[in-house]
């Protein structure tokens, strides 16, 4: 395998418009109701810092490296707990119409080999995507199930 070559790819079908996707993608008050942790940025541009976290407790930190409204959204991406000595990669969302609904390119690449980022990723795209998914064409957020009690 090339350096560099492994990534994690994911195409969705969505019944909304890219338009309306897109706003899911980058606004906070959305990608707070499916994503893992909460989106730190009030507004995205290219060229600034993001992060997914609490102010005090960022998880996810990168940099906007495309942004190319209703169509890409692409930023570098580092874990900051954890495994914080591996190399930052790269997540790429690419929207394609497809009349009243859109399709989804998700890839999430730059690893050069699998390391726990890679695993931890692999196991938590499919559920963000199944959450925004879901918001988008119901309108409900995917039930969390409760922690158990020890």
């Amino acid at each position: 395998m090339d350096k560099q070559s492994l990534s994690f790819s994911q195409t969705l079908f969505i019944g909304r418009p890219a338009e309306d996707v897109w706003v899911a993608l980058t606004d906070k008050k959305y990608v707070d109701q499916y994503y893992l942790v909460p989106l730190g940025n009030e507004k995205i541009n290219k060229g600034d810092d993001i992060y997914y976290g609490d102010e005090d407790d960022k998880m996810i930190s990168g940099t906007v490296l495309e942004l190319e409204e209703s169509n890409i959204f692409m930023h570098s991406f580092k874990f900051l707990q954890g495994e914080g000595d591996e190399a930052e990669t790269f997540v790429k969302y690419t929207l394609e119409p497809l009349g009243d609904m859109c399709i989804l390119h998700l890839t999430h690449g730059g690893f050069e080999e699998e390391t726990q980022t890679y695993h931890d990723i692999c196991g938590g795209w499919p559920i963000i995507l199944s959450g925004l998914k879901t918001l988008l064409e119901t309108g409900e957020t995917l039930p969390w199930p409760e922690p158990e009690d020890e």
